[in-house]
């Protein structure tokens, strides 16, 4: 059987049959590899969503082909070219002009806006926070192990499965299994880790109240990378229970007195209109100081890397025993503590600018310390406002003297007639 092409040559159905034997595997490796590609960089798109267009794209090729050469050449290729080839063409532009659009324009486009896939390489959770916002945990559960399926090992979404399993379902071992699949990779796992136990300690502290479990999360953070910027925050958060559980028991305790004080009034007849407290005496606030200042010391010999602690101490040094070398020495071991940033750093140091200035040492004791903030933040913020300081040091220690000398009345003799 033989068809006559446009040309007039002649095109047998073998022909065909051989020219789609050898384009048929080029195609598929070409649509295979877009395929492919599209799936890894994109959620955007189903895998038989694409493979469907690339076969109909393959079948309108291949029938605008055939159409072609059985109508010959005259009118019945007008025909054809009405028909068959204009509405192909169409079909074909729209299947596969935004796949080779793309493919020409992307280094171009790539180059000035950054690649568009890698706004779309992490999964969309909004179909699992939606269900889950609406109480259903259950299709919110179904819906993030779908995603992490297309998408294994993505962190966001196993945190988001293991919420989905502590908050809303109070299981806290299956939780758990999740948070150690995520710490099994090792190449992520420096990120992970303080992540991981910071959460874990959020849901022992919040939903199962067990403040020791906590502590036990946090410190696991230290103990794994001892001197880092999350080793120093989880030693924070380990001050900041410990000094919230204690001022808890503080605050019990001064009420339990207050009922004591009103309960003992009520048997004696005493208490008659709103019970007065005393104020407190020179003797009273000395007593509360030395107390404080107790407590703080305590506080920080529990955890010596705690900074609100030795800031509080500092404070106390300086403010209430007035003994401004201890107070600098809590700023300068928060300096050289392991984790600490340069911005901290530079506040610390002008806290112990403002003890030296406020205590009485002299302009060149200051000075040195201003000196190391330039040393420390050479060519930044920090260092310009340390130089303009160092420029108006002589002023401010004038008006700290000024402020710390007292007032001295002169008394005469001269009788002004006030008598």
């Amino acid at each position: 059987m033989t068809l006559l092409a446009a040309t007039g040559e002649s095109v047998t159905v073998k022909d065909m049959l051989i020219a789609f034997t050898v384009i048929g595997p080029i195609y598929t490796a070409i649509a295979w590899y877009s395929i492919r590609k599209t799936l890894t960089s994109t959620a955007r798109y189903s895998r038989d969503g694409l493979i469907a267009k690339w076969m109909g794209a393959f079948l309108v090729s291949a029938f605008i082909l055939v159409a072609s050469a059985y109508a010959g050449g005259g009118y019945a290729l007008i025909g054809v070219l009405i028909a068959v080839l204009v509405p192909g063409s169409i079909i074909l532009a729209l299947i596969l002009t935004p796949y080779i659009s793309n493919l020409m324009a992307s280094p171009i486009t790539d180059a000035m806006e950054g690649r568009l896939d890698e706004h779309w390489k992490k999964p969309a959770y909004g179909p699992v926070i939606t269900p889950r916002n609406r109480g259903d945990y259950q299709g919110a559960l179904m819906a993030v192990e779908a995603l992490l399926e297309k998408h294994p090992g993505d962190f966001e979404g196993q945190m988001l499965k293991a919420s989905i399993q502590a908050e809303d379902f109070g299981d806290l071992d299956a939780a758990k299994q999740i948070l150690n699949e995520i710490l099994t990779e090792d190449e992520r796992r420096r990120f992970n880790l303080p992540v991981v136990y910071n959460k874990l300690a959020d849901w022992h502290l919040n939903l199962f109240d067990d403040p020791d479990e906590a502590r036990h999360a946090l410190k696991k953070i230290s103990e794994a990378y001892p001197d880092s910027k999350a080793a120093q925050m989880a030693a924070q958060r380990l001050a900041s229970m410990d000094a919230f559980e204690a001022a808890s028991y503080e605050a019990t305790d001064l009420g339990e007195t207050y009922q004591e004080i009103t309960a003992e009034a009520e048997n004696n007849n005493e208490l008659k209109g709103p019970l007065s407290i005393p104020t407190a005496s020179v003797e009273d606030l000395a007593l509360a100081n030395e107390t404080a200042l107790a407590r703080c010391i305590d506080r920080v010999e529990a955890h010596p890397n705690s900074i609100i602690n030795r800031e509080e101490l500092s404070d106390l040094y300086f403010k209430h025993s007035n003994e401004p070398e201890l107070a600098i020495f809590q700023y300068e071991y928060l300096i050289g503590m392991p984790g600490a940033t340069e911005k901290q750093q530079v506040a610390w140091l002008n806290k112990i600018a403002d003890i030296q200035v406020k205590s009485g040492c002299t302009q060149d004791e200051a000075k040195e310390t201003l000196l190391r903030i330039v040393d420390l933040s050479e060519d930044r913020a920090g260092a310009t406002r340390a130089k303009s300081r160092m420029m108006h040091l002589a002023i401010e220690i004038r008006a700290a003297n000024k402020k710390n000398t007292p007032l001295k009345l002169e008394r005469r003799k001269e009788d002004f007639g006030l008598m």
